[in-house]
């Protein structure tokens, strides 16, 4: 991986491409996403992971805002919507 990768912009960008890869699979963290994390927090220490984490979060509030904008739903009723079904799968869990 090159030192791009470094950026949490196109680090998150990776990691997106690598789930949508495994979305079509079982849906667990395979060894790639696994191998990816570990290079990033080797080469930038654990706190890399924070800011990582807030692109991320903030990219998908840009693709449900964009989703809600073409769908004339507002970006609340589809965070609901997103929040209800997570917490769903938490109970499914237990």
């Amino acid at each position: 991986m090159g030192l791009i990768y470094d950026d949490p912009q196109p680090a998150a960008l990776t990691l997106t491409r690598v789930a949508a890869e495994e979305a079509q699979g079982p849906g667990e963290l395979t060894g790639r996403m696994h191998a990816i994390l570990e290079d990033l927090i080797r080469r930038n220490g654990v706190d890399y992971l924070a800011e990582l984490v807030i692109v991320l979060a903030r990219d998908r509030f840009i693709a449900l805002d964009d989703l809600a904008r073409v769908t004339g739903t507002s970006t609340d009723e589809l965070l609901d919507a997103v929040e209800l079904e997570a917490l769903e799968g938490l109970d499914d869990g237990c």
